[in-house]
């Protein structure tokens, strides 16, 4: 019983950081250089459990498709037990996720 509360709460805790959390800490704004094409995700929030009143952030479809040489504004992170992804706005104002990987380098100006 202890274990699967520990369990919830380290969940719960981890959706409400994560969705707080902002990108550098210093007023630095933190761009993605696109490298390879990369997928940006559509943002679904879902509950964390039926009890819980804190919403979990997850990937939804696919809603584009940057290209070599283009940027990304990471405006936030995001830490999830099955994936890490940055939370960004392009520059056409669009928001989504773009899941951590090998297709583009963080820089930040």
């Amino acid at each position: 019983m202890a274990s699967r509360l520990r369990n919830r709460f380290t969940i719960v805790a981890l959706a409400v950081c994560s969705a707080v959390m902002p990108v550098g800490c210093d007023n630095r704004e933190t761009i993605l250089s696109i490298e390879k094409p990369t997928e940006v995700l559509s943002i679904e929030k879902s509950p964390v459990s039926s009890e819980a009143a804190n919403t979990s952030v997850q990937p939804g479809k696919v809603i584009a498709i940057l290209k070599a040489g283009e940027t990304a504004r990471a405006i936030g992170v995001y830490h999830g037990t099955d994936h890490d992804a940055f939370h960004v706005k392009l520059p056409d104002g669009t928001e989504g996720l773009i899941f951590a990987g090998d297709t583009f380098k963080v820089t930040s100006k």
